[in-house]
């Protein structure tokens, strides 16, 4: 890979970590503490100052829900399905007891009737 394709790749990675962490609603603390990877990772990857690893990159698409190639190249897109909203209440919902995540389920049904 030459040096200028890596400057489009960790350019095109670096603007796709902000964009899905924004789209969340969340700060880059909280992204990187609920991940398992330091802010100062983080940091770094979203400044475009560092590539990320394969062990973080794993963590990142884990966390956002998308692939490596969306990551990577912004081919393929996140779950389609799955609109900002519902993967904002899916995160909150991590680290949930299940007594809590039934709870939200009953709430999420009571409201769809």
């Amino acid at each position: 890979m030459s040096d200028t394709d890596r400057d489009d790749l960790s350019y095109d990675l670096y603007q796709r970590l902000i964009d899905l962490r924004k789209n969340l609603g969340i700060s880059q603390a909280q992204a990187a503490r609920e991940m398992g990877l330091s802010i100062n990772a983080l940091n770094n990857y979203e400044r475009n100052v560092r590539l990320p690893n394969r062990e973080a990159m794993k963590k990142l698409c884990d966390y956002y829900r998308v692939t490596y190639d969306y990551l990577l190249t912004g081919q393929d897109e996140p779950d389609d399905e799955m609109s900002p909203n519902t993967r904002i209440l899916l995160q909150t919902l991590r680290g949930a007891t299940e007594e809590e995540i039934a709870q939200a389920i009953k709430i999420v049904e009571a409201l769809k009737k």
